[in-house]
């Protein structure tokens, strides 16, 4: 079907082209009709002619064509062929396609990529196989399919890695792993060899390993699947980066050194922090350590030496032995964000210390807490009959197995006030428990601790693994009032402000070559660091986050085929412009001999 709507694609600017033939063709008639020559009106048809094929040639107009589309079989890497033949006798008219990587199946068009599928989304009616990866749904335009999947591949099917991991803290990564024969062995192993493995009893088993990182830095950990004879079968690298612990400084003021207070001091130094200690021997004696930093005795708390410090350790009787200006001084410095943690010992918590608390402390008579501590592993503490009351404005850092709050936090202006209400922890140590005993306290204080102002945050949207030559979208949320300046391999990544939220900003990249990769803000000075993987590596998650992806995307039919126009636009011949510039140029010609 045609229609006669005329469009132009000018070889010049389409108004002074017509203005100039106007012109032209007006000076040319004139001077024609002036000459003393018979035959004027086929002199001017023959020019006007001649005019219309110039003007053809100069505009080239296009007509449009409408012609209709078949709907869209779509198969990709891992389709049944039964099934594509099944869904062809049935669906005669559907065209095929296959998608990047797929082999030649019954005269299919070829996509090159997934980024063709724009202009075909409307028509596909069934997609076979592995499936479309997660950009391709990301895009405004939905469309309606139904989806056959293949069969989950072999190998590891999930893997979960933590997003922050400590240096010195135990983490996990665990995952399952699917068609792998009884009697496999799954091996994990680190920058320092073989760390644990764990043999494969079913079709279909979950696994988890634990692991210490020593050092802060990126780091290859791996996967390896072994058959029952030892043979390896596959290999999966698996990038940790390891966050550098953050060194504190922190000061602690006590009435008398406790051993929990002695093998708290020893964890921290041992951590790295910087720790001023100040122990009260009588009214106007002190006694005084210091650790990872110079010795600088003080007898009050000063504005200076708060503002300095990341968090203050205070016993109750030293918090109310506190006079008004160091009260005072107190108050201001949690308000710039100084963090306050408030040892409790006794149920009789004294009204000073309960003032000092933003949230209320309530009678517990439990004498032993069962806390999950260190990747859920139970453990038994003392209680000193106290728990805190749930509200708003608490944020618990370890709660009891029954529900109960154990050690919380509340804010104060930019800072945090909180407390643990437990004692004598230090005998897990004498259990040979240090990684349970470091667990527990380093995400107290590490919750305490004055934050480090950030102006911007990247956050990478993009799940991972991330491949080579596919889009890694990241989100930059920032304080500042210009956009913030991202770079990726010394360019500028263009970005996009979120049309409902200010000042944050969205981007996208397409890492070119596998390893660790970094996204770097201007601003902040800092370096977002993700890993890219080869095409061949992680094969067997990439196709099973895809096959599900998918499936989340599919309708339970295919909807309703309907029959769609393609509108197309086709070029006017030249050659009918040419030969009526023949024509009437040769007519000018001709007039006069006629």
């Amino acid at each position: 079907m045609n229609s006669w709507m005329i469009s132009f694609e000018p070889l010049l600017n389409i108004h002074l082209t017509l203005w100039g033939l106007i012109l032209l063709f007006t000076i040319i008639a004139v001077a024609e009709w002036r000459r003393k020559m018979g035959r004027k009106l086929l002199r001017l048809s023959a020019l006007l002619v001649a005019f219309i094929g110039l003007t053809g040639i100069l505009l080239r107009p296009h007509y449009l064509s409408e012609s209709p589309q078949s709907d869209i079989m779509l198969l990709t890497q891992g389709h049944n062929a039964e099934e594509a033949d099944s869904l062809l006798q049935s669906n005669p008219g559907l065209s095929v396609y296959k998608a990047p990587g797929v082999a030649d199946f019954k005269a299919a068009a070829e996509l090159k990529s997934f980024n063709e599928l724009a202009g075909i989304k409307e028509r596909i009616r069934y997609v076979l196989g592995n499936g479309l990866p997660d950009y391709v749904f990301e895009e405004a335009a939905s469309f309606r399919f139904a989806y056959f999947p293949s069969s989950s591949p072999e190998g590891i099917q999930a893997i979960n890695v933590p997003e922050k991991v400590s240096a010195n803290r135990r983490s996990v990564v665990d995952g399952n792993v699917n068609h792998v024969a009884s009697g496999g062995i799954i091996r994990w192993s680190g920058p320092e060899g073989r760390m644990d493995s764990l043999m494969l009893l079913a079709d279909t088993e979950e696994f988890s390993f634990g692991f210490v990182p020593k050092l802060g830095s990126k780091f290859i950990y791996e996967l390896e699947l072994l058959d029952s004879a030892g043979s390896s079968t596959a290999t999966y690298k698996v990038p940790v980066q390891v966050a550098e612990e953050r060194k504190l400084k922190m000061v602690f003021i006590s009435q008398f050194p406790t051993f929990e207070s002695r093998y708290l001091k020893n964890l921290l130094v041992e951590q790295g922090h910087s720790l001023a200690l100040r122990y009260q021997l009588s009214k106007d004696k002190f006694r005084y350590e210091f650790a990872n930093q110079g010795e600088v005795p003080f007898r009050r708390l000063t504005t200076a030496l708060l503002d300095n410090a990341d968090l203050l350790w205070i016993d109750e009787a030293s918090l109310d032995a506190l006079s008004r200006e160091e009260a005072n001084a107190l108050n201001a410095a949690v308000d710039q964000g100084l963090g306050v943690f408030i040892t409790v010992n006794e149920v009789s918590a004294s009204r000073k210390t309960r003032r000092w608390m933003p949230f209320q402390l309530t009678r517990y008579d439990a004498d032993t807490l069962s806390v999950a501590v260190d990747l859920g592993r139970q453990v038994s503490l003392s209680g000193v009959g106290l728990a805190i009351d749930r509200s708003p404005e608490v944020i618990p850092v370890w709660e009891e197995t029954s529900g109960s709050v154990l050690a919380a936090y509340a804010y104060q202006g930019l800072g945090k006030i909180g407390t643990a209400l437990w004692q004598d922890t230090y005998r897990l140590v004498l259990k040979g428990q240090e990684l349970t005993y470091a667990a527990l306290w380093t995400e107290v204080i590490e919750s305490l601790a004055r934050r480090v102002s950030v102006c911007c945050q990247i956050l990478i949207e993009t799940k991972e693994p991330h491949f080579i030559d596919e889009p890694i979208r990241f989100t930059v949320i920032s304080s500042l009032e210009e956009p913030p300046v991202v770079r990726y391999k010394g360019e500028t990544v263009p970005l996009i402000e979120n049309w409902q939220l200010d000042n944050v900003w969205s981007g996208t990249i397409w890492p070119d070559g596998a390893g660790w990769d970094s996204l770097f803000v201007e601003a902040a000075g800092q370096s977002k660091h993700f890993f890219v993987h080869e095409q061949s590596d992680w094969q067997s998650v990439a196709v099973s986050k895809q096959i599900a992806n998918t499936a989340l995307h599919a309708s339970m039919d295919s909807g309703i085929a309907t029959l769609q126009l393609q509108s197309i636009k086709k070029p006017i011949s030249a050659v009918i412009f040419y030969l009526l510039l023949l024509v009437g140029f040769g007519g000018l010609w001709l007039a006069p001999k006629v």
